[in-house]
């Protein structure tokens, strides 16, 4: 059943981070108040007095929560892609479409999240994705984002590149970003060879591509989400 595979892989990447040891790499330490011994007796940090409460939940929360948005970037992804298959019977290959990118004059091979092709639509899957076609094109191939928070200029170039790649391939690229927080100057640069959507606007269109209501699902997941959420936040 669909709903019983979008909770394992809920369940899989959520435990990731829930599961994760943050103070292992610390060595004799185990838990927060070691860690806090740890920072009072660190020449480097103890004269600035470091070994607080808040210090640890910066520190040591930074590096969890740092993870988590790298899950749910993964679970999105995953969620996505299961869809596709799934509503649309979208095949292996086409889930993992790639295209070959010159960037500052050195090859890259990109994959994207995803394509679909217009000709291998239903005619009621097709009659309902037309209505977010933005441009002419034999199908649209998706790039899944949580979140984006990474400014990086090579990283923003590439994406552009793989966008005019895939409008050279007849086909229209579509990001999905599913957040209201990312950071405002990459999204505005990309949107330009995008057709982009982000937040609830990002679900609406997942809604449409799939006939699944993605956000009403999650927001059914609480009690299940709630758990792994008090777990890794009950870490520091």
């Amino acid at each position: 059943m669909l709903e019983d595979r979008l909770r394992q892989i809920i369940s899989k990447h959520l435990s990731g981070v829930a599961d994760f040891k943050p103070y292992k790499k610390f060595k004799g330490v185990s838990d927060r108040e070691g860690f806090i011994k740890l920072v009072g007796e660190d020449p480097a940090f103890a004269p600035f007095y470091l070994n607080n409460e808040k210090y640890v939940t910066a520190r040591i929360g930074g590096n969890s929560v740092t993870s988590l948005h790298r899950k749910l970037g993964a679970l999105y992804e995953e969620t996505f892609k299961t869809l596709l298959a799934e509503r649309l019977g979208v095949k292996a290959d086409d889930l993992n479409f790639s295209v070959g990118l010159d960037v500052r004059g050195k090859e890259q091979k990109r994959s994207t999240d995803g394509l679909i092709r217009y000709d291998l639509l239903r005619p009621k899957d097709y009659k309902r994705i037309s209505a977010l076609r933005r441009q002419e094109a034999s199908g649209m191939a998706f790039e899944v984002r949580s979140c984006y928070q990474i400014g990086d200029s090579k990283r923003i170039q590439a994406d552009g590149h793989m966008a005019l790649e895939l409008q050279r391939l007849n086909i229209e690229p579509v990001m999905l970003i599913f957040c209201n927080s990312s950071l405002v100057s990459p999204v505005k640069r990309l949107s330009k060879s995008w057709s982009l959507y982000a937040g609830r606007d990002a679900f609406d269109a997942v809604t449409v591509i799939t006939d699944f209501d993605l956000y009403r699902f999650l927001q059914d997941q609480a009690p299940m989400i709630q758990k792994f959420i008090n777990r890794i936040f009950d870490k520091f």
